[in-house]
């Protein structure tokens, strides 16, 4: 009789068990939920431009190369810091902190999703887009993570442009050129982006002491966080109704009013309680509404773009 396969032995498969386990260690690592939010405002930016949805090959392509790039952006932030996810509860279980898969794992991961990304734009995109969305990785990958979040109070303003990029991108595989309605939008998401990150900055700053990363809360204190978190809320409500007058879509206008009305009162409220855990608590509430609103803010373009193609307003 042929003799059994133990578990020493070479040949054995990864339990199911296993595969999974790897299968959610490699969407961590590609930030997958970041992710998704990128490819949803680069997905607005196509749906936005004149004739998009005619050119949909070039749009899907687009998007497959903004996830993809995405991804291997998020998978190189995760290989400089694994030291530093080990101090911070919300990024301690991620699988380059526990050691479950190890940094030259990661960095073929990476180049994989990279060369993968590259070839999708340069086959069905074009130039530009390529260029952009490179531009995009290496920003967040390389700049934000290997020098400004590192080294300056200020990291997410400056970083915040990379993740600001994909509506143009959007924009870009689907027409080949620029517009100023795109351009606005990365305006939007640049100026949402710190009112976005600052409120969870305030509630982790504690692990950020620890692990000696000088986000604003820890170099300048709560007090000027709350008060940099309040001008960059009104500056987001600003810049949301520009897109309104662009286009002349008065119902995304009308949200976006409201919205941004809602968001700026809470950065006021933020601002106004005692420091505390009451305080705590609320910056994480922003934070997560943050999120909601710039998805409501990009779902009531495409609402009153539609409802403009058919004549309704």
């Amino acid at each position: 009789m042929p003799k059994s396969i133990g578990t020493s032995s070479p040949f054995l498969l990864p339990s199911p068990s296993a595969g999974v386990q790897l299968l959610r260690d490699l969407w961590v690592l590609a930030k997958a939920r970041v992710v998704s939010l990128l490819v949803f405002t680069a997905a607005v930016g196509e749906l936005l431009a004149p004739s998009g949805i005619q050119h949909w090959p070039a749009a899907v392509a687009g998007l497959l190369g903004i996830a993809l790039a995405g991804g291997a952006g998020g998978v190189l932030n995760q290989i400089v810091e694994p030291e530093l996810d080990q101090h911070m509860r919300r990024t301690h279980r991620r699988p380059l902190a526990e050691g479950r898969i190890g940094r030259k794992g990661a960095a073929v991961y990476a180049a994989i999703l990279l060369g993968v990304s590259i070839a999708v734009l340069l086959l069905w995109t074009n130039p530009l887009t390529l260029a952009l969305t490179l531009l995009g990785t290496v920003g967040y990958g390389v700049v934000y993570t290997l020098y400004l979040k590192p080294s300056t109070p200020w990291n997410i303003v400056w970083g915040g442009l990379a993740g600001a990029l994909p509506p143009l991108i959007g924009w870009t595989a689907v027409m080949g050129s620029v517009n100023l309605l795109p351009l606005m939008l990365v305006a939007l998401i640049f100026v949402w982006t710190p009112a976005h990150f600052w409120p969870l900055a305030i509630y982790c700053r504690r692990d950020y002491a620890k692990a000696c990363i000088p986000m604003l809360p820890v170099t300048h204190g709560i007090d000027r966080t709350r008060k940099e978190i309040l001008v960059y809320a009104v500056a987001t409500w600003l810049v949301s109704l520009v897109p309104a007058f662009l286009a002349h879509d008065w119902v995304y206008g009308g949200i976006a009013w409201i919205a941004g009305a809602w968001f700026v009162g809470m950065a006021l409220r933020l601002r106004r309680l005692p420091e505390g855990a009451e305080m705590d608590l609320y910056a994480r509430k922003m934070f997560a509404f943050s999120i909601s609103y710039l998805f409501l803010l990009f779902t009531a373009l495409l609402v009153g773009k539609a409802l403009l193609s058919y004549g309704i307003f």
